[in-house]
């Protein structure tokens, strides 16, 4: 019995190092991830956005967006302007957003050009992001 308990604290002891590690390499990604990074805040009424028109730089950006005072959970739609309005990567709120609530995007990395943000859930008109200079 004995032997069953040491090999129990052992196997235990294990688990929590490694377990220890893995999130300390994923805090250490996010910081990683985060470098350079511009937030973006977005708030968003029925029907509205209330910033309309973006410019900005290349470079990486997050997408953080409020709910404020909508009854219904929000999403962020961010696509090219071009023929087949893709969805630019990693644009997605990573949830849908709640009354009174705050969502961020992944890490977003734009190139000079023209792209339009929305809600598809709040029906939002299309606004303008342009990206430009450097």
């Amino acid at each position: 019995m004995k032997f069953f308990f040491q090999l129990f604290v052992i196997v235990f002891s294990l688990l929590s190092v490694q377990t220890t590690f893995a999130q300390d390499k994923m805090h250490k990604m996010d910081k990683m991830d985060q470098t350079d990074v511009t937030i973006i805040h977005l708030d968003q009424t029925p029907g509205v956005y209330e910033t309309t028109t973006l410019n900005l730089l290349p470079g990486k950006y997050i997408f953080e967006v409020t709910n404020k005072n909508v009854d219904k959970k929000l999403g962020f739609y961010l696509t090219t302007t071009d023929a087949d309005k893709a969805q630019v990567p990693n644009s997605g709120l990573k949830e849908l957003v709640n009354k009174g609530q705050t969502a961020r995007t992944g890490v977003v990395e734009l190139t000079a050009g023209a792209y339009e943000y929305s809600c598809p859930l709040n029906p939002t008109p299309h606004y303008s992001l342009k990206v430009a200079g450097k």
